[in-house]
């Protein structure tokens, strides 16, 4: 064999094994940002027909109770949100206002799932150290503990809210979490819950942000590959669905109109 001979098939070879180097690094690298973004959709937006939504402020449960929420004007620049239960009579069950302290707060809506379990939103606009804020005030042992967001975070002064499930017996938080947006320098901004669902046994949610909203997982993290170009009408519109613990974001969508 000759020396040309040679050099050519040693060039072929150096060749086919960088090729196939580099190809490696292409597939593991499309692999990463595949499973890094699969529950993160920036497509098209995501069908949504078949969820009972609602942005409601009364329910009624199987045995004909009636919930209502609302909040009371406390003061000129404060508000304290609450919720009532009314059975079928009509007789007041019980009525808790769920935060008292200087912070503002309201509940919004309220859903109750296929166990008669009601759920509601409620909105603050800062963190408190008061025995009569809402991570407080009528709570069940450990609940805010072990979810997703346990506090308001850092900054004040921007509306966030809060999904809770309350106990139908008593009135009390058994389980919540904030569920906020932040801003570039990392603080907390507003993220405003529409209306709540059920799909596939998760909560399902629809939600406005000013700030960057979040995307999945256990804590927040900044939804990927967002830009300002993906605002609508000036806010983030999103959809979520939630583990009913309130521990983790499944999914997260941007919604385009």
């Amino acid at each position: 064999m000759t020396k040309n001979m040679l050099n050519t098939q040693f060039s072929k070879y150096i060749y086919k094994s960088v090729f196939t180097f580099f190809l490696s690094l292409l597939i593991i690298n499309c692999s990463d940002d595949d499973s890094q973004n699969e529950n993160n959709d920036t497509g098209s937006n995501p069908d949504l027909e078949d969820i009972d939504f609602t942005s409601a402020t009364t329910a009624t449960d199987k045995q004909g109770n009636t919930y209502e929420v609302g909040f009371n004007q406390v003061s000129d620049i404060n508000q304290d949100p609450f919720v009532r239960k009314k059975n079928l009579s009509g007789e007041t069950l019980w009525y808790i206002e769920h935060e008292k302290s200087e912070v503002d707060g309201r509940t919004t809506l309220i859903f109750i799932d296929n166990n008669d379990i009601p759920w509601v939103v409620f909105t603050v606009v800062g963190g408190s150290n008061n025995a009569s804020y809402i991570t407080s005030q009528a709570i069940e042992d450990n609940a805010f503990s072990g979810v997703y967001q346990t506090n308001y975070g850092t900054g004040g002064g921007s509306k966030v809210s809060i999904i809770a499930r309350l106990n139908p017996d008593t009135g009390k938080i058994q389980k919540a979490t904030y569920v906020i947006a932040k801003r570039n320098d990392g603080k907390t901004n507003g993220l405003v819950v529409k209306e709540l669902g059920i799909r596939d046994k998760k909560i399902a949610v629809l939600a406005e942000s000013a700030a960057w909203p979040p995307g999945t997982g256990t804590s927040y993290l900044k939804f990927p590959e967002i830009t300002d170009a993906d605002r609508v009408n000036g806010v983030f519109k999103m959809y979520y669905q939630i583990h009913p613990k309130l521990n983790e974001i499944i999914s997260a969508e941007i919604l385009r109109n």
